[in-house]
């Protein structure tokens, strides 16, 4: 394993503060230096459970989370980069029932916020949003991920299997019994109707064409 130096820090801000500033293109990525990996972060697909399973088991300040960046490829190449995906069916609900239904993360005025319960008007609300400054919550999820240099992509449905994977392959001590799968939702039937399905599908048209691609109009 990489040797923990002051250099691997120095990596993260030269990306932050030297890169960042003159790149469009920007990440949620969080470094790990001790197994030399990158995760490219998808958020409502078992990000908190990941997160805190490279933490717990990384050498003090070896581990980085990192706010969206700029990075160079060139300089992660020895690096394993993954990332895990999710059916943007099932990630759009989600969003719905945990964002809206379960508490007003989105910080609607409280008139709106009861609108916002009707998934009808909550979905009509995100089609209407730029996703270039959209919150980081509902940005498609190719846009959170390098997929020119990722190596591996997991899947949100074989998550446990796919995590072994990733561990296996970076040398990361974790066994199935070990993993604790945090901020898990009870799986349920997907229920939406099909004219609203084919509009989050259209929402979502990278996504579903880059990684679910058996998903139909």
């Amino acid at each position: 394993m990489r040797p923990l130096t002051k250099n691997n820090l120095k990596h993260f801000y030269f990306n932050k503060y030297f890169v960042t500033p003159f790149k469009q293109k920007r990440y949620p990525i969080s470094y790990c230096y001790h197994y030399k990996a990158i995760w490219f972060r998808t958020y409502k697909v078992a990000s908190r459970t990941i997160h805190h399973l490279l933490k717990e088991n990384s050498p003090e300040k070896s581990y980085i989370y990192s706010s969206p960046v700029s990075y160079q490829p060139d300089r992660y190449k020895d690096f394993f980069k993954f990332t895990f995906v999710r059916n943007p069916l099932d990630r759009f609900l989600s969003i719905w029932k945990g964002m809206v239904l379960k508490r007003n993360y989105f910080e609607f005025p409280k008139s709106e916020y009861q609108k916002m319960k009707d998934f009808q008007n909550f979905l009509d609300w995100v089609e209407s949003k730029n996703f270039t400054n959209a919150d980081i919550h509902l940005v498609p999820q190719h846009k959170l991920i390098d997929t020119d240099h990722v190596d591996f992509v997991g899947r949100f449905e074989n998550f446990e299997e796919d995590l072994l994977k990733v561990a296996d392959e970076i040398n990361l001590p974790v066994e199935k019994s070990n993993l604790v799968h945090r901020n898990k939702s009870p799986r349920k039937e997907l229920s939406v109707e099909e004219k609203d399905r084919e509009r989050i599908l259209r929402l979502y048209q990278k996504d579903v064409e880059l990684f679910y691609p058996h998903l139909e109009f």
